[in-house]
């Protein structure tokens, strides 16, 4: 389950010198293959699950010759430590993913015009130019996460399955006709162009179970593991509000199905279609406790078959080991919030060895069925949120400061409100025709690495809190 992280990524480090007797920034007789060295020690301390190879280049010519060998390399990364001898340069040309380190005070000259170049030209192309050698790191950490997406694997459950006329009547009053109806309307042909445009992007597999699927993972579940599972959720919780014990362990059953499902698809995230299912069909139980759980464990998991939002934390989940918060947000322009809720949540927001925020068990706030969960979040932190349109390439990205929990019985169970500087323009900015409505937290200030993942590869980006999307 997960083998994402033991994924290892070979990274080629290529540095910008120069020969032995010229003069030119950084200076005459410049120690190269000893800056080589000492960063080669670092990046294998701090990104132990990449291999790294060194090669030094003079000028555009030898550059030419040693890139010749990037296709058997995940990434390339180019340290601009010398100035004004083409290598740099010469990688640009071949119109490859990669990041630039600049060596302040050693190739900073050039720096400024490859930047100028990357950016007119839209190319592919990480640049950093930080005195802080921890940038660095983050910045060549997404070579690895690019390998892990095309190593990666979803499953998601939907329902295609003809209803009645009288459930097609009440599912049509209850949610209306908008898109959650219009996914369960195109069917399976209706994903094609999701699932083909996330290989092509991406690298990322899909595989497409059903309620029938679902069902017999769910009726091969041992019920004495699921009781046992039951008890460890009411354990460790603040209490049961609603949920009977048979809805608890109907929910852990669930949480067991989800997770032989995983194992045997080796998959490296999950989502379940759960209001059509729910709503359309028998469905015992959401997988709003199953979801809560796996996030905890380092596992992505989704609500709602959303291909956008699992892309959007399977992403979130390599780049800051961290997990993300799915959901429905709300907009207060008098308190300059965004209150994100849903029915699903982790409770270790810094990573599956972090602590576990108290939470209370929950039904579904929509329908009061089966069982959900509050989970009580941190305040007085950076959060980031963000959603991928995988159709268009596209990545909306805004921050803000966790202020609050907010107890609301109408909308779903966790709620967390997020101070930011103008909801106004937030919700100006909100583009719904192409990100719809759920977005994904993370705690932690993570803009620059989520835009710069999206320049690897060539995304549109709308940052939503400022006053110009950037394209």
């Amino acid at each position: 389950m997960n083998g994402n992280r033991e994924l290892r990524s070979k990274i080629k480090l290529v540095f910008a010198s120069r020969k032995k007797g010229y003069p030119g920034w950084p200076h005459i007789d410049f120690d190269h293959e000893g800056l080589a060295q000492r960063y080669l020690e670092v990046l294998q301390k701090e990104l132990p699950n990449c291999d790294f190879t060194v090669a030094l280049y003079n000028n555009a010519e030898e550059a030419n010759e040693g890139y010749k060998d990037n296709g058997q390399y995940d990434g390339v990364v180019l340290f601009n430590s010398s100035h004004g001898v083409g290598v740099v340069n010469a990688f640009l040309q071949r119109n490859e993913p990669g990041v630039i380190i600049d060596e302040l005070y050693a190739g900073s000259g050039d720096l400024v015009r490859f930047n100028t170049l990357i950016n007119k030209k839209k190319l592919p192309v990480v640049v950093v130019a930080s005195s802080d050698f921890a940038d660095t790191v983050r910045a060549i950490k997404l070579l690895h996460v690019r390998k892990q997406l095309k190593e990666s694997k979803m499953v998601v459950f939907k329902n295609f399955e003809p209803i009645s006329a009288d459930k097609e009547a009440f599912l049509k009053e209850a949610l209306g006709t908008g898109s959650t109806w219009q996914r369960y309307e195109a069917g399976e042909a209706g994903l094609k162009g999701k699932i083909d445009s996330l290989k092509k992007t991406f690298g990322v597999d899909v595989v497409i179970k059903t309620k029938r699927d679902l069902e017999q993972y769910i009726a091969g579940v041992d019920d004495e593991a699921a009781r046992k599972v039951a008890k460890g959720w009411v354990t460790c919780s603040q209490g049961v509000i609603e949920p009977s014990d048979e809805e608890i362990f109907e929910s852990a059953k669930m949480y067991l199905a989800l997770s032989q499902a995983v194992r045997e698809e080796q998959a490296d995230a999950v989502s379940v279609d759960c209001i059509m299912m729910f709503y359309t069909t028998e469905m015992s139980s959401y997988p709003c406790m199953s979801h809560s759980t796996m996030l905890d464990m380092g596992i992505t998991a989704v609500c709602e078959g959303d291909f956008d939002s699992t892309l959007t934390q399977l992403v979130m989940r390599y780049i800051t080991d961290r997990a993300g918060f799915v959901s429905d947000p709300v907009i207060d322009t008098a308190r300059n919030q965004i209150i994100y809720a849903h029915c699903a949540a982790a409770t270790k927001w810094y990573g599956d060895d972090s602590a576990r925020q108290p939470y209370f068990l929950r039904t579904h706030s929509e329908d009061h069925n089966s069982t959900s969960i509050q989970t009580i979040m941190p305040v007085g932190d950076v959060v980031t949120t963000v959603k991928y349109d995988i159709e268009s390439n596209a990545m909306a990205i805004h921050t803000g400061m966790a202020v609050g929990n907010v107890t609301e019985e109408k909308g779903c169970r966790t709620k967390l409100a997020v101070e930011v500087p103008d909801a106004q323009l937030l919700l100006d900015n909100w583009d719904a025709d192409v990100f719809s409505w759920h977005k994904v937290t993370c705690y932690g200030d993570y803009r620059t690495d989520f835009m710069n993942f999206a320049k690897l590869y060539g995304s549109k980006v709308i940052q939503e809190d400022k006053d110009i999307p950037v394209f």
